[in-house]
C-alpha cells in the first residue's frame, strides 16, 4: 500500500508541474499510422484492442474459477475474459459519454532497456487502455499504451483505436514507469447520424500529448465504460507479458450527465479477471493471466496482478 501511495502523490505532483510546463502536442490523421517510429510489433498488428472475448458462460467451472481467484464483488458481478483484465461500468441503460484514467507503464520482468526474456519464443503484448464500449457492444473507442516483448525485443507505445478500424501508433517516446492520464470522450453525433468520439492521452514525464482526429464510430452504442490490461488477439491469443502490477488511479466515468469515480456505479461495476484461452479445456493448470484487484476509494484505482503467460 505504501508503494501506491507515493505513486498517486507522485502523480499529482508532476500532474500539478506539467501544467506550468508546455507539451510538445500534436493531432493525428490516420495517414500517420505507418510514421517512422512505429514499434514493428504494430506493423503487423490491425487491432490492439477488441471488445471482450467472454469465457463462456456454459461452462460449469467458472463460478469456481472466480471463487478460486477472490473476485472483490458479488457473483453476479464477476466476470471472466480471454482477453481482458480489470473493470467496467455497464449500466443499463447505456449512456457512457466519458471516461478517464492514469496509469504507471509497467516494466517488463526480467527486461534491461531493449531485450526481454523470451520464455514462449514468440510475441507477448500487454496493452493497458481505457474506453467505451466493448464490453457488451461490438465496438470500442480507446487509448493506452503497451509493453510488448517482441521476439526477445522489449516494445514500449502509446496508441488509439475505434475498433473495428486499425490501431493507431502515436509517434510519442513512451518508458516503463511513465505516467499517463488519459480521456475517451463522444462527441455527439455528425451530420449523418453517426456516433462521433475523440481520445487524449498524455505521458507527463516524458512531457508530450495527443488529442486524436474526432472520428465517426458506426454502430458504437455508449455501452460501458472500461480501464483494462488486454493481451491482443492476433492469429490468435497472444500471451500476456510478464510486467510488475499495472496501477490504475483517477478511473472516472460520466454516465447520462452523472460524472462519479469507478466506486460510486454500485451494482454497475464489473471485475473482470483474465484466464488462458485453454481454460477449460486444461482446467488442471495454472488459468489466471491477469486478475484485478479491489478497488481503492482514497484514489478510484486498482492494480492487475500478472499471474502466467497463457494464451
Amino acid at each position: 500500500m505504501k508503494s501506491r501511495k507515493l505513486w498517486a502523490i507522485a502523480l499529482v505532483t508532476v500532474m500539478a508541474v506539467s501544467t506550468i510546463g508546455v507539451f510538445a502536442t500534436a493531432t493525428l490523421e490516420h495517414s500517420g499510422a505507418s510514421a517512422a517510429g512505429t514499434p514493428r510489433a504494430v506493423e503487423k498488428l490491425p487491432q490492439l484492442g477488441r471488445p471482450l472475448m467472454p469465457v463462456s458462460a456454459s461452462d460449469a467451472s467458472l463460478g469456481s474459477s472466480a471463487q478460486a481467484v477472490n473476485c472483490p464483488l458479488p457473483a453476479a458481478q464477476c466476470t471472466g475474459s480471454y482477453n481482458w483484465g480489470g473493470y467496467a461500468v455497464a449500466p443499463p441503460a447505456g449512456g457512457v459519454t466519458q471516461v478517464r484514467g492514469s496509469w504507471i507503464v509497467p516494466y517488463i520482468t526480467g527486461s534491461n532497456p531493449t531485450t526481454c526474456p523470451d520464455i514462449q519464443g514468440t510475441w507477448d503484448d500487454s496493452s493497458v487502455w481505457i474506453g467505451i464500449d466493448g464490453f457488451n457492444t461490438d465496438t470500442v473507442e480507446q487509448t493506452g499504451t503497451a509493453s510488448d516483448c517482441f521476439y526477445g525485443e522489449t516494445s514500449y507505445y502509446a496508441w488509439y483505436e475505434f475498433y473495428p478500424a486499425a490501431t493507431i501508433v502515436l509517434p510519442g517516446t513512451v518508458n516503463p514507469g511513465d505516467q499517463i492520464s488519459a480521456v475517451v470522450t463522444y462527441a455527439g453525433v455528425d451530420s449523418s447520424g453517426v456516433p462521433t468520439f475523440y481520445t487524449s492521452i498524455t505521458d507527463f514525464t516524458e512531457r508530450w500529448s495527443v488529442t486524436s482526429p474526432t472520428t465517426e464510430v458506426p454502430g458504437a452504442e455508449l455501452g460501458s465504460a472500461e480501464w483494462i490490461d488486454e493481451s491482443a488477439y492476433y492469429n490468435g491469443f497472444l500471451g500476456l507479458t510478464k510486467t510488475v502490477q499495472v496501477p490504475f488511479f483517477n478511473a472516472v466515468a460520466t454516465i447520462a450527465g452523472t460524472t462519479a469515480p469507478i466506486w460510486g456505479w454500485g451494482t454497475n461495476v464489473y471485475w473482470i479477471v483474465m484466464v488462458d484461452y485453454n481454460f477449460p479445456n486444461d482446467p488442471v493448470q495454472q488459468y489466471v493471466k491477469g486478475e484485478p484487484g479491489a478497488i481503492y476509494r482514497f484514489d478510484s484505482g486498482f492494480e492487475v496482478t500478472w499471474y502466467t503467460y497463457g494464451p
